[in-house]
């Protein structure tokens, strides 16, 4: 099926948040992104993701930082991992955690079920891990809905995908 655009949410949808929504928002790349989590934060939407949805986000916020400053050559963990007195000058990237926090989202754990479970959907879809992660949680939790700016989402079954189209 294909993706419709974010502002097609409806009001009064729970819709599962992937992590490159947040990255696109917080880093001023989308502003349809940013007006979504404007929408989570009023309530008008239930924005959901998982914890490792922000621990993705913000890994990704510390290396883009790092890329930034000049500090690494790429934006590649292996950089990162050698150079700790690199990691230690590094603040902006938790800021923007800390805006993630401070939203208005839902953020649920995972468990042991939906780790077995996202096997599955790997193995049927081909999804890798933190997809798959947030396929079997949102089947979990019977969340139909997700924002996502990648091609994963729209082969999956049962799942409405909304995509920002104010992007490359």
């Amino acid at each position: 099926m294909a993706a419709q655009p974010l502002s097609q949410i409806p009001d009064g949808s729970d819709v599962f948040l992937d992590a490159n929504i947040l990255i696109h928002a917080l880093n001023g790349q989308s502003g349809q992104c940013y007006r979504l989590l404007e929408r989570c934060s009023r309530e008008e939407v239930t924005g959901i993701c998982l914890f490792e949805v922000v621990n993705e986000a913000t890994h990704r916020f510390m290396l883009a930082e790092a890329l930034a400053k000049k500090l690494i050559p790429k934006a590649s963990s292996g950089e990162l991992e050698k150079r700790p007195d690199v990691v230690k000058q590094l603040t902006a990237y938790w800021q923007q955690t800390q805006r993630i926090l401070s939203l208005n989202l839902l953020l649920l754990p995972t468990n042991e079920s939906i780790v077995r479970a996202a096997q599955a959907e790997r193995q049927s879809a081909g999804l890798l891990t933190n997809d798959s992660m947030i396929v079997s949680c949102m089947r979990d939790f019977g969340i139909n809905a997700v924002a996502a700016n990648d091609q994963a989402f729209p082969r999956m079954a049962n799942i409405t995908v909304y995509r920002p189209d104010d992007l490359p």
